[in-house]
């Protein structure tokens, strides 16, 4: 696969390059500075602005700072260590993003899929510095919104603003979920917690999975498959079962031994 990577790169507080400088790779026609309606349309779709009319959003960034990007699969889209003073959003295909660790194992942290915006806790952190780097995983379209046509949209809109809240406040669920699976060793530890979890909060043996296998497998730090095996084993232990979307937990009891290292 042949990509660039910027994630290891270190910048000196004061040399922290923007990515809203684009670089001459992008400065072509397929990517129109200027705002179509199908554009318009695919930007609408996100859940940041899907409390709002296509037709405001439209009059909103009338005049304001937005570009759209076209990026070839496996292209990175972003890189870490760059300074995110812009929202991107994906409006079409999908991409993931992904670390390196201390000993230099590239880890895939997150997935994306059209219309959905990239990083917005980042935005409005105090540094505003990635932590990671994002690739296309299709062919994708990205509009990039500066930081203050964002606020000036959610400050005419109060469902953008509890939008943008709700889109950040998911994000640190989803980091706080990761690290508490980090303390446990195995795979299946990991997923006898997080049952246990849904259980407890729930008061219900039956959990209606809100996340699809792919997103529960990078919380878990592993892959799809991996997952996929683990609850099917699960399964045949008669320990869950399932029905559709939701897991049935049938023995609170051995998940609990689970979680504790015991098979």
């Amino acid at each position: 696969m042949n990509r660039m990577y910027g994630i290891a790169r270190k910048f000196p507080a004061d040399q922290i390059p923007s990515i809203t400088l684009l670089d001459n790779q992008h400065n072509s026609a397929e990517n129109n500075p200027y705002m179509d309606v199908r554009d318009l349309a695919l930007l609408a779709g996100c859940s940041l602005f899907s409390g709002i009319e296509p037709a405001q959003l439209a009059e909103n960034l009338a005049g304001r700072k937005v570009s759209f990007l076209h990026f070839n699969t496996n292209e990175s889209i972003l890189l870490a260590g760059c300074k995110y003073s812009s929202i991107f959003v994906l409006i079409q295909g999908e991409a993931w993003a992904e670390m390196i660790s201390d000993e230099g194992k590239i880890v895939r942290v997150e997935s994306f899929k059209a219309p959905e915006a990239f990083a917005t806790a980042i935005l409005f952190s105090p540094d505003q510095v990635l932590p990671v780097s994002v690739f296309a995983k299709t062919d994708c379209r990205v509009a990039v919104l500066g930081k203050d046509t964002l606020i000036a949209i959610a400050m005419l809109h109060q469902p953008v603003m509890e939008a943008l809240l709700a889109e950040t406040g998911a994000k640190l669920q989803f980091l706080t979920e990761k690290l508490r699976s980090a303390q446990f060793g195995t795979l299946r530890e990991k997923l006898a917690d997080w049952l246990i979890r849904r259980f407890e909060l729930s008061g219900s043996a039956t959990i209606t999975t809100e996340a699809n296998r792919e997103r529960l497998a990078e919380l878990f730090g592993v892959a799809r498959p991996s997952l996929s095996r683990e609850l099917g084993n699960l399964a045949k232990k008669n320990i869950i079962a399932f029905e559709g979307r939701q897991i049935i937990i049938l023995d609170i009891k051995a998940l609990k031994r689970l979680r504790g290292g015991h098979d």
